[in-house]
């Protein structure tokens, strides 16, 4: 049986939706960061304390690539990331820019206290980080307006990571409804019945707002 340990609204929710698509059997537990006692169980299955996580046969998995990598191995039908090479590994290369770029620009704009204790640099490292995200957001949508999915006419795990990022757009109060192929993209998203699954059962307001 896999685990899988999450919490809204981290970056799990990529990983969330890869194994409820995948078919596969799993239990999903939600772990509150911001409590101590569960943050510090936590660290005890995933001593980074870092969000998604999953174990195993008495092993322990994390980072959403690795973990969507996995999925995908366990579930070939699903066809969660393509198996011919080039393919696979530009899905790869969209996961991994996900992980290295948009986290990293969202997490300046919106915890700049993370790169420096000097307060009086707070308010540019928030600045560049949400200049930045815009942009990544804008890129994608420039992505969507020719394709339905991610890496084109097929839905992947590459998706369920873009909608975690409309939704930091959101949460960041960018304005991501002007994006009308990324926000078409939100709606193609939420009517997929897994998906929809997965954001109820994380609360996420995008199935409110949809």
């Amino acid at each position: 049986m896999i685990v899988l340990y999450y919490f809204y609204p981290a970056c799990s929710l990529a990983a969330h939706i890869c194994l409820e698509e995948s078919g596969l059997e799993f239990e999903a537990r939600r772990v509150d960061l911001k409590d101590p006692e569960q943050a510090a169980a936590f660290k005890k299955i995933n001593p980074k304390g870092t969000i998604p996580a999953i174990t195993t046969n008495g092993q322990t998995l994390s980072e959403n690539v690795a973990v969507m990598a996995y999925v995908a191995d366990l579930a070939p039908q699903a066809k969660l990331i393509p198996t011919e090479p080039m393919a696979r590994a530009q899905c790869l290369s969209f996961l991994a820019w996900g992980a290295s770029t948009f986290h990293i620009n969202f997490r300046m704009s919106f915890r700049p206290e993370r790169f420096t204790t000097e307060a009086s640099m707070h308010d540019g490292i928030r600045g560049v980080g949400r200049a930045n995200y815009w942009k990544n957001l804008e890129t994608l949508d420039e992505r969507l307006a020719s394709q339905d999915w991610i890496m084109g006419k097929d839905f992947t795990a590459a998706d369920g990571y873009a909608l975690r990022f409309y939704d930091w757009g959101r949460i960041g109060k960018f304005p991501v409804e002007d994006l009308k192929a990324f926000t078409a993209f939100k709606d193609r998203m939420i009517a997929r019945p897994a998906v929809r699954r997965v954001l109820e059962r994380e609360g996420c307001p995008l199935v409110a707002v949809a």
